[in-house]
């Protein structure tokens, strides 16, 4: 969880600088949507997978996609014409379907075992996930908006298990990491027109840490207004800085 902290005083320290730019703009939004994963990394032998259970620390074999969903909160700050940065605040289930290498003699007599000495788990994870994404926003595409984006994400792990072994996801007992961080690529959309701050978005995401969870997302979501109601010293609008 010190990943976590770290990376959140960083994203805070770069927030910061924004802010002190000129006609930046800020608004809030929510959104939610349904994402699929799939875990292509090692299990961490570090986390009691080996030897009670599974058969020596190796690579996922056979990983299935698995359907999740997400939810939460984010903000868009405008730094120019074309240009934003949308930092995300997330709840998001995911997992994999995983076929992995059994040690047959020690298994339970409630197991399911397969002929091939494997037992095939279904994991979930439960993660708060952080996206900071750089857009580039393209006005006047029919009614509304198209912004391409890429940016990273970082992600702690906070439940999880499988659905056969009660195994948990994360932790002493569990198969991995907490941390994860990766990156993200986005399509959005905003109607501009017709039903103004509504948006929808499309993604694909790359872990690059034990896991190496792959996952693409379909999101929908409302931005509300420009926020103009706080203004401090110096200031003529909530980021507008005049000295």
């Amino acid at each position: 969880m010190k990943k976590i902290f770290f990376a959140l005083a960083a994203l805070l320290l770069l927030s910061s600088n924004l802010m002190a730019e000129k006609d930046v703009k800020l608004r809030f939004g929510l959104e939610a949507g349904y994402n699929m994963t799939k875990w292509n990394g090692k299990i961490m032998p570090d986390y009691g997978v080996s030897p009670d259970l599974i058969s020596g620390s190796s690579d996922i074999d056979k990983a299935v996609i698995r359907p999740g969903f997400h939810a939460g909160a984010m903000a868009d700050i405008v730094i120019e014409t074309h240009w934003s940065i949308q930092p995300e605040l997330l709840f998001q289930m995911e997992g994999s379907e995983l076929t992995l290498p059994l040690s047959v003699q020690e298994a339970d007599e409630d197991m399911e075992v397969s002929l091939e000495g494997s037992i095939t788990e279904k994991y979930t994870a439960a993660y708060i996930r952080i996206p900071v994404l750089v857009y580039y926003n393209i006005t006047n595409v029919g009614p509304g908006q198209l912004s391409p984006g890429i940016g990273i994400f970082l992600a702690g792990g906070v439940g999880g298990k499988g659905k056969i072994t009660g195994r948990k996801t994360f932790g002493v007992d569990g198969i991995l990491d907490e941390f994860d961080w990766g990156m993200n690529v986005k399509v959005a959309y905003e109607l501009q027109k017709v039903a103004s701050g509504l948006y929808m978005s499309a993604g694909f995401s790359q872990g690059l840490t034990t896991s190496k969870s792959t996952g693409f997302s379909v999101s929908v979501g409302y931005k509300f207004q420009y926020w103009k109601g706080i203004k401090r010293a110096y200031n003529t609008g909530i980021l507008e800085y005049n000295p």
